[in-house]
């Protein structure tokens, strides 16, 4: 095992985007070294600590805490009434999906780290998608006008984000289409171009860590999406190209809110 990591290689392992890692590093959060060419490099060693004082420091959010312990019990009235909970207490669904990402990434660091296994942090990843899915259904929805089709990037099978995205856009009556995983891009095209659909959210989780695969990807659907006079928008911690001329790269289930109310 190398005990030299790239800024993609402690993203994937933090899940996080490169772009955090690299703001750990100017911050002094997280120390590195720099090779000959400028690349930054990280110890194996010092990633872990810091993971494990960011685990640490998230054991004394009781928000946190309450929500790992409520998905690693796993029962469904118990991960439901949490959700509704938290709907109740933040007043939107936005703000609960951005509450769930926190959540999400001190799962993937507490995996990371070996606090967790990985049957624990997929068994507890399951349990939150199924819960949502059980929330979205239930929401009423409007029958007509335009959807908003929900796909994952190339290559990548993690749907959570695509679910929290799902749960703010039915809060602000629009109808989705599920595209979810492995949707060929054809595929996608030809629903973008049907004419039926005014915003493509593409969701890349931190394993997506190919920038010139996804901003290829973004490039042909950007196309489509400009023919068809529909938004695209690029979420989740994967390598996104941060310029995009012809998409919104959001960070935040808070900026997608932002956008849908333009």
């Amino acid at each position: 095992m190398t005990s030299s990591l790239t800024t993609a290689q402690v993203a994937r392992i933090a899940g996080v985007a490169s772009t955090t890692v690299k703001r750990w590093a100017d911050e002094g959060v997280l120390p590195f070294e720099r090779t000959a060419g400028g690349h930054r490099r990280f110890a194996r060693t010092a990633v872990e600590r810091v993971l494990r004082e960011m685990h640490s420091a998230n054991d004394d959010d009781p928000i946190i805490s309450s929500w790992l312990q409520c998905l690693l019990d796993g029962r469904r009235h118990l991960v439901d009434g949490q959700l509704l909970t938290a709907r109740a207490r933040l007043g939107t669904w936005y703000r609960v999906a951005d509450e769930l990402g926190r959540v999400l990434t001190e799962l993937g660091t507490q995996w990371a780290t070996g606090a967790l296994s990985i049957a624990q942090e997929h068994a507890a990843s399951e349990c939150l998608s199924r819960a949502l899915n059980r929330i979205g259904d239930g929401m009423p929805l409007a029958d007509e006008g335009p959807r908003s089709l929900l796909v994952c990037a190339p290559g990548d099978d993690h749907t959570l984000g695509l679910s929290l995205a799902e749960l703010c856009l039915r809060e602000a009556g629009r109808p989705t289409q599920w595209g979810g995983r492995k949707m060929p891009l054809d595929e996608i095209l030809s629903v973008v171009r049907g004419g039926d659909i005014d915003l493509v959210v593409v969701s890349a989780s931190a394993v997506s860590r190919d920038p010139e695969l996804l901003r290829e990807f973004a490039d042909g659907l950007a196309v489509a999406c400009a023919e068809a006079q529909a938004e695209l928008v690029l979420g989740g911690a994967g390598a996104w190209p941060e310029d995009h001329a012809r998409a919104a790269r959001l960070s935040s289930f808070e900026a997608l809110h932002q956008l849908l109310m333009k």
